[in-house]
Parts: structure tokens; sequence; C-alpha cells
């Protein structure tokens, strides 16, 4: 028994000595190579998308690879700071400077950067550059960092806008919480003003909205948020990341021209403006509502007149018409992120009141649409246009003219049914340049095969001079026919088309 304990005690003994050796060599490794020939790989540059200023910016990394047999002890990683925008984090520890890095053979380390951009004091954007060093074995390497900064207009409190106001694109304006534009006030936002907004941004109007954009300077209301969702995919290209624009039933003449409205929890909700007029409480003109979580646009009981618009992706539905008296031209409604309806009419409003109200006046014309969504999950075109009539059923005033539907309205009722359709392509895919859900791509130009092409109604364009171009300024065909939705089809030459493959 004595020896079997000594035995033992021994072989701990020997195990605990093996154990103090082998923690006592990995301390104090001193076996890197000085040889100058073997190089770590890292980026050269490191690019930041512009930063507005007195905010942090997304954090950006980039890895130090030691893709060599030797290992490698980096002497000193210097932050070579002119102006402390930048701030650096090596391995879990935050600094401008770095000793005795060691990164083993075949193993790598992460350096994160982040920018803090004070107040420029200037409306242009200002180019910031640092460099990030690394000192070893007489190497000397460098990592450029670089960012614009752009001074902001920074709202911050909820704002009440109680005299006529005008926006420009001096400087984009961050939106932290509620905007009101007071009853009897206008807010104009010209030609080029990006909105960032934050989770909590909103904008209601109880008085008129004015956007002014143009082909080449749309307005944007966006996110704040540039960095990345998951892998590959932005906060940008997400839906609900902040609130919406809701015009109030004491609102009036409101336009929106070459806006880019998209990713809000909803895109536009005007609520029983001017109900009892003829007039327009809303008209939208070569812009696009896109990829919200609630619908693009709802109107209830109003007014709306769309003309060379898109509205698509919305999650619980494009456009939704409770009421009300609308018209669409050269309008594109198309669904690809949901099973949601692309497009919802009904002539009673269950949306609000505890008791539904039914019958409400209703007129709807489609003119030169489309009216689609997507086929790639189930190959074959869904039902993208949803009824909600009060009895009796044909107590709906609605037309499709001259635009492609996805419907499962019959081709027989549809022949015979004249007074609500003419001249329109059921169930065949409209064929867009590229959507892929996947990677968050939607591209709402005609491809040169599309089946809209040349067939949307040439009368319409020649009595309205605003249609002659389509969203982007581009001249639509006035000796033929224009085609169907937003974009008129570009034809490209060969030179064209060869110059498009050697960029890719």
């Amino acid at each position: 028994m004595a020896k079997k304990l000594l035995y033992l005690s021994n072989s701990v003994f020997i195990g605990l000595l093996l154990l103090g050796i082998f923690f006592s060599n990995s301390g104090c490794k001193d076996d890197f190579t000085n040889n100058p020939d073997f190089k770590l790989s890292i980026p050269d540059s490191l690019l930041f998308d512009t930063v507005i200023s007195q905010t942090i910016s997304p954090t950006a990394e980039f890895k130090i690879y030691n893709r060599t047999k030797e290992d490698i002890k980096i002497e000193s990683i210097i932050l070579e700071s002119k102006n402390n925008f930048f701030k650096i984090n090596v391995n879990g520890k935050s600094g401008t400077s770095f000793s005795n890095v060691e990164i083993l053979s075949g193993d790598s380390l992460y350096v994160f950067v982040q920018i803090v951009v004070e107040e420029i004091g200037d409306n242009a954007p200002l180019l910031i550059e640092d460099k990030i060093k690394l000192l070893y074995n007489g190497n000397c390497q460098d990592i450029v960092i670089s960012a614009y900064g752009q001074d902001a207009c920074h709202i911050r409190n909820s704002l009440h806008i109680s005299h006529d106001t005008t926006w420009t694109d001096e400087k984009p304006f961050l939106i932290y919480d509620s905007i009101v534009v007071d009853s009897a006030v206008t807010l104009t936002i010209k030609e080029g003003t990006i909105l960032y907004m934050k989770k909590k941004g909103t904008m209601q109007v109880d008085g008129s909205l004015i956007i002014d954009g143009s082909a080449d300077k749309e307005v944007v209301f966006r996110t704040d948020r540039k960095d990345y969702y998951k892998k590959d995919i932005l906060y940008d290209q997400e839906n609900n990341q902040w609130g919406g624009i809701y015009i109030s039933n004491k609102s009036t003449n409101n336009r929106i021209n070459h806006a880019l409205i998209k990713g809000g929890a909803f895109g536009i909700e005007v609520d029983s403006a001017m109900s009892n007029s003829e007039d327009y409480s809303l008209i939208v003109s070569n812009s696009q509502i896109h990829n919200t979580y609630g619908a693009c646009l709802v109107a209830y009981r109003t007014n709306v007149f769309a003309y060379n618009s898109l509205f698509t992706n919305g999650n619980r539905g494009c456009v939704i018409l409770w009421g009300g008296n609308h018209q669409f031209d050269h309008c594109t409604i198309s669904s690809h992120a949901s099973s949601s309806y692309a497009l919802t009419l009904s002539d009673q409003d269950t949306s609000k009141d505890a008791d539904p109200l039914v019958g409400l006046s209703f007129k709807a014309r489609f003119n030169n649409c489309i009216v689609s969504g997507d086929t790639s999950r189930i190959g074959v075109p869904r039902k993208q246009i949803y009824f909600v009539p009060h009895f009796p059923e044909d107590s709906m005033d609605y037309k499709f003219d001259h635009s492609l539907l996805f419907t499962d309205i019959s081709s027989e009722e549809i022949e015979n049914d004249t007074e609500r359709f003419n001249v329109v392509i059921t169930n065949e895919s409209p064929r867009f340049q590229s959507i892929d859900n996947t990677q968050r791509i939607y591209d709402f130009h005609l491809q040169e095969d599309s089946p809209c092409k040349e067939k949307g109604d040439l009368g319409l364009i020649l009595h309205n001079e605003a249609y002659k171009t389509d969203k982007d300024g581009v001249v639509r065909d006035v000796i033929a026919a224009p085609d169907m939705g937003a974009y008129q089809i570009v034809v490209k030459t060969d030179s064209e088309e060869e110059q498009k493959t050697e960029n890719q």
C-alpha cells in the first residue's frame, strides 16, 4: 500500500513538474523570426462611409495575418493620429500605441477602428486621413485609414415647425425624434437634401409638405445607420429602421417630387385629409417609396394622385386605398419581400374604427401601370390585387387601363368587363432588370424583352407634358407607344454593352 501511494505521489510530482516547464516555456517564447523577408499580410487601406460630425461611426475592422512559416513579434503598432478623430483597438485593448504584439505562424489578430468627427465648420465634406504603422524586423507597413466627415443639422428633440420653412442640401439633417409641421405652415425640402432618420425619427404633417427634388438630386429619407445588419446586408437595406411620414386630416396641398423614402416602419400614411374635396391631398411624382415594414402608401378616405413613381416591397402591402378618389399613371406597384398584396382596394374602412365604415365613396384609376409581385418562391405569379368590397361587390368604381396585373380574375371576366379592364396583360412577369431577395437587390427597370414594352397608352402621354419623360428623365416613345410602369426601357448600343461587360 505504501509503495502504491509513493508511486502516485511521484506521478503527481512529475506531472506538475512537466506542466510547470510547459507554462514556463510558453510564457517566455523567444524564437520569433528576425528575418525581414517574412512579412505580415495587411490591407493597404480602410475607407469609411461619410461620417456625420458629433456622432460615433460604426466600427470597422481588419485583420493582420501571419501567413508565413515563422512566428513574428510586432515591435510596435502605432496610430499616427493627426487629429485624434480615429480610435483603434488591438486584440481587445484600446490605445494609440501597442508593443510586442505576437502573431504565431498561420494565426491572425483583429484591429477595430472607429472615428468620432468633431464639428468641421464647413458645409462641404472634409477628407480625414490617418495611418496605422506596423514596425517589425526592420519592416515598416502602413494601413491608410480615411473617411469623409460631414457637418449636419442635428435635430435632437421633437421639433414643431411653426412658420414656413425651407430646408436645402447645404447640410444633411440628422433627425433624432419627431418633426411636426403645424397647421397652415409649409415645409419645403429642396433637391439633394438628405434626411438621416434615427429609430424614433418621424414626420407628422398638419400643414403642407413640399418635396422639390430633381432627377439628378433626389430628396432622400433613410436610416442614419451605415453599418451592417448582418454579413453583406446593410441596415440601409432593412425596413423598420425609422418611423415614416404621417399626413393628418388637417393637412392640405402635399406634393412629393423626386424623392426616395425607404426603410421606414411605414412609408406615407394619409389620414382623411381633404376627404370632402375633389382636390388631391397628396401628389406623388417621380418618386420611390421602398422597403417598409408596414405599407408604402396608405390612404384613408382621401384623394391621392401618383405618376412616374414606384411603391415597392411594403411588408404589409405596397398601396392600400380605403375609400377616396385616386389616380395612378405610369406607376410600378410591386411586392417582392413578403406575402402581402401589392395593391388593396376597399370601399370600407375597418382599419381604425371599432365599427367599420362601409359603402365609402371610392374611385380609382390605374393607367399604364404594373401591379406585380414575387414569383421566385412559387414559380408562378400570385395575385397581387386584393378587393375588400362592401356588399354589393359591384359598388367598387375602379379601372385598369393598359396595365400588367398579377390577378386571380379570370381572363373571360376581364374580357367581358370593359368598364373595369382595357388592354391588360395578366400574370406575365414584367421582367425587371434584377430582383434578388437574398442579396436585397431590387432594380425595377425593365429588360428589353419585357412584355410591358410599348404596351402603354400613347394618348396618355400625348395629353400630359409631365408624362413625356419617365422617372429618370428618359424621353418616352411618342411614335410607337410608351412602356408600362415608371421606367422607359433604354436600349443599349453594342459599345455600351461591351463597356458594361468590361466593368463587370
